[in-house]
């Protein structure tokens, strides 16, 4: 579980190392590895990138989807403001000696990417750093960038969940720079996220939540967490997580 935003491609003054996410997923404790780790499972369970898909990966932090998709894919590109996340990305693509990624420090409010056609993108945890003005200019700037029948994979804090409870906690013993009104300025919901993209031209095509008790089943047997996550994207409507895939036709 990130109980420390990623997202400091938003807040410049939030330090969060370059490193973060990708120390959370393989050496965090088990149930925070399981929750980063239910966010590859649940692009798996959507078959949500393609061989010949180009992606955009928005507010990449330390490059868990592009390092676990790049050998499944023709190319992706990670955006992030956080500039130590992307050094970190080109140090590792260079040891590693992986030639279809790029990692772009870039503030995705002045999106410069014109002339690309993405046909996958992805964004995790990231809207629910910005106002609702924000989200809409970011859904704008992402549409110019979206090659015809591109779909938009987007995943966000459910506030009609436990995640409510979770947050405040993570606040209270203070396991992160502030979340509740500060970092987290938009209260998704399913509905809410759901009005605002069709409200900009998207069309919902799968939704639903993760993240509900598939990370705290992973102490006991983590086999079991991976196969009640896949349950839960189908089944579960009060998971602590939010997604919805979306396209433009």
């Amino acid at each position: 579980m990130t109980f420390k935003n990623k997202q400091n491609l938003l807040h410049d003054d939030t330090y969060i190392p370059g490193d973060y996410q990708h120390l959370a997923l393989t050496k965090g404790n088990i149930i925070q590895r399981q929750w980063h780790k239910n966010r590859h499972n649940l692009i798996d369970y959507l078959d949500f990138l393609k061989e010949d898909d180009r992606v955009l990966d928005v507010g990449c932090g330390s490059g868990n989807v592009i390092f676990e998709f790049a050998p499944k894919i023709k190319e992706i590109i990670g955006i992030d403001n956080n500039k130590e996340c992307i050094e970190y990305i080109q140090r590792e693509l260079k040891e590693k000696n992986i030639k279809n990624v790029s990692a772009i420090e870039m503030n995705i409010l002045k999106l410069d990417l014109k002339g690309q056609n993405f046909t996958r993108i992805v964004m995790t945890e990231t809207i629910e750093h910005f106002s609702e003005k924000d989200v809409i200019t970011i859904l704008r700037n992402v549409k110019e960038i979206m090659a015809k029948n591109a779909k938009i994979l987007i995943t966000t804090p459910n506030y009609k969940s436990s995640w409510v409870i979770i947050e405040k906690l993570i606040d209270l013993f203070k396991l992160s720079p502030k979340l509740w009104g500060e970092q987290h300025l938009i209260k998704f919901t399913k509905e809410r996220l759901i009005k605002i993209l069709q409200g900009e031209g998207f069309t919902i095509e799968q939704k639903g939540t993760l993240n509900g008790i598939s990370p705290f089943i992973a102490p006991l047997n983590t086999k079991l967490a991976d196969k009640i996550s896949f349950f839960e994207f189908k089944n579960l409507s009060f998971g602590n997580l939010i997604y919805v895939v979306a396209s433009l036709q």
